[in-house]
């Protein structure tokens, strides 16, 4: 069997602002492309139909009071299927609905240490929802810290401008000798953009988080967002509220990160990082076709679906295809597979109804000049 190597994972999370259908979409689908996708704020149940082909999908809900209209809260992890092995949902690291962890296995990606990938929500203080958030999030930390390196990426609602998420100049202070465990590692001066110039409370909590923990930004530090580009636009404004945060130790495997254009689909941006890693994939594994339709049965499919039974040429051809011997080889297992298929599509032409995708073309609304807000 023929493979092909990969040398980067990529992980993207995305305040959605509620799923609904949009995962029906097929310009939205266009978005969830990588190997790992965390939507936040979905509004979805457990029960809830959230499947996409050629993903293994998790979920977690907040549930939804008898008097709410719908849900709220809720978190989607889309798992490529081809890479599903080596990805285990963690599912007591976190009792919170707003935080879901995963761990990608370091044999089968190719890395010198375990990942540890969560994605998050945290509400803004004061949401009912709020529940000591990053006090939480540390002590999950500390669980996971000695066991591999971290990547937690999300809507943290903190705004941090372009403080310093390190210790300054704990390399060269005495005072602080006495006070540190004897593994500890000196930070080290990292500059980061901002595009957003507001420190919030939230955001002092993130920056504490991040010395204590030795985490580090990524927005603002890496190509693809070297300016620190806003993450949400609405009508209150414009603001950095998402973030990638990485462990200092796996700063040198990430090789890009990006804050995608704004989208009609959300007031906030798909945010996107890239690990470097070194794993293969086997080629029939990853031949993943995107349908652009789908088959609809109707009261008369079962009429037509009897008539078309009836007539020799489908006989013929479900014959061929039983007295056919495929090898028992990647290729082979192709043609059987594109053959039975062919048998399928052909009675699902005659007897359903093709619907096609359509593409959803939405006007982006604009609250001002991005460049000016902050001046």
């Amino acid at each position: 069997m023929k493979h092909i190597q990969i040398d980067n994972i990529t992980v993207s999370s995305w305040n959605v602002n509620g799923l609904g259908h949009k995962h029906r979409d097929e310009t939205f689908l266009e978005n969830i492309k990588y190997d790992i996708n965390f939507l936040l704020e979905t509004w979805k149940g457990d029960l809830s139909d959230i499947d996409i082909p050629t993903f293994d999908c998790f979920s977690k809900s907040r549930g939804r009071k008898k008097k709410a209209r719908r849900y709220s809260g809720g978190i989607i992890v889309y798992i490529k299927k081809e890479i599903k092995n080596g990805v285990i949902h963690m599912k007591n690291i976190s009792q919170s609905a707003n935080r879901m962890w995963l761990k990608l296995d370091k044999t089968f990606f190719g890395l010198d240490e375990d990942l540890y990938l969560c994605g998050i929500y945290i509400p803004p203080l004061n949401s009912p929802h709020y529940n000591n958030e990053y006090q939480n999030l540390e002590s999950e930390i500390s669980k996971l810290a000695g066991k591999g390196k971290i990547l937690i990426t999300g809507d943290f609602n903190s705004r941090v401008s372009t403080n310093a998420d390190f210790v300054l100049h704990d390399d060269n202070n005495d005072n602080l000798s006495h006070l540190l465990p004897d593994n500890y590692k000196s930070d080290y001066d990292m500059t980061r953009r901002s595009q957003d110039k507001m420190l919030n409370s939230q955001g002092r909590e993130l920056l504490d988080l991040c010395a204590t923990a030795q985490l580090r930004l990524l927005n603002g530090r890496f190509i693809g967002d070297i300016l620190g580009n806003i993450t949400c636009f609405n009508t209150k404004g414009c603001s950095i509220v998402d973030y990638a945060v990485t462990s200092m130790s796996l700063l040198s495997s990430v090789k890009y990160f990006k804050v995608q254009d704004p989208s009609p689909f959300s007031d906030h941006c798909q945010l996107v990082t890239y690990i470097t890693c070194n794993f293969q994939m086997s080629k029939l594994q990853s031949q993943y076709i995107k349908q652009k339709f789908n088959y609809k049965w109707t009261k008369l499919s079962k009429k037509l679906l009897e008539m078309e039974l009836t007539k020799s040429d489908i006989y013929e051809e479900i014959g061929r295809f039983q007295t056919n011997k495929f090898e028992k080889t990647s290729e082979g297992i192709n043609l059987a597979s594109n053959a039975i298929c062919n048998i399928y599509t052909n009675l699902s032409e005659k007897c359903m109804i093709k619907n096609c995708f359509k593409k959803v073309k939405k006007k982006i609304k604009h609250h001002g000049q991005i460049m000016n807000i902050w001046n």
